[in-house]
């Protein structure tokens, strides 16, 4: 990999990161950069885990509840809701590199689950198992798509919380076709019509600063129905 430059990551992210491709050519980026993950982070100002965690906390839900980190990579998020007190969390992500590397970095899961999201896959988790489902990266462009909720939705139980942060639209747009035409939106107002879930209030979403490379960043929680 070249030297781990701002303008680097920056055409990295935006150009081969985000941009359309098989899912099979995203793992193996992944693979192949876990063991500079957390430092590519570093130099691209990435803050997802760093603002989900300090927003899910304000919505003041028991420290105990049974969190899946979905798209848990080397368990940077992680390690930040331990740290704000949360102990009841599960790492789930389709690159086992990445989950070895959460488990040298004592990210203090309970446990480590190697699956892809997809629609079509059923997820090896039992039906409302969690309270709380969390993205912190895992719903940005080329990551999972959006009609593979449903499978996040069937693990977290009625009345529970399944929230992300994702870069701002017009970054989502500028990056992957996926999200023209306002489709990935009408999507999530999609499962809220088919009565799956409810936006919380004032996440629908919520617009914050300095996401990832100086650019704002999108917060979303529903409610499972």
């Amino acid at each position: 990999m070249s030297e781990l430059t701002y303008d680097y990551m920056e055409n990295f992210i935006y150009n081969t990161l985000l941009a359309d491709k098989p899912l099979e050519e995203q793992l193996k980026l992944y693979q192949n950069s876990a063991d500079q993950y957390e430092k590519m982070c570093d130099v691209s100002l990435y803050n997802f885990h760093k603002i989900l965690a300090n927003e899910f906390s304000s919505l003041a839900l028991p420290r105990d509840s049974r969190i899946l980190d979905v798209g848990a990579g080397t368990g940077l998020f992680g390690r930040m809701l331990h740290k704000l007190g949360f102990t009841n969390i599960d790492a789930l992500d389709a690159c086992d590199e990445m989950l070895q590397c959460a488990k040298e970095s004592n990210s203090n899961y309970k446990n480590y689950i190697v699956a892809e999201v997809s629609k079509a896959k059923l997820l090896p988790v039992d039906e409302n198992t969690y309270d709380v489902a969390l993205m912190a990266g895992s719903a940005s462009p080329a990551h999972i798509d959006v009609e593979a909720y449903l499978q996040i939705m069937r693990v977290v139980k009625p009345g529970g919380i399944i929230g992300w942060i994702i870069e701002d639209a017009e970054t989502c747009v500028k990056c992957n076709t996926k999200f023209q035409n306002e489709a990935y939106q009408k999507t999530l107002e999609k499962f809220v019509l088919q009565n799956l879930w409810l936006p919380v209030d004032g996440y629908n979403p919520k617009r914050v600063p300095n996401a990832l490379l100086n650019r704002p960043g999108d917060v979303y929680f529903y409610k499972v129905v």
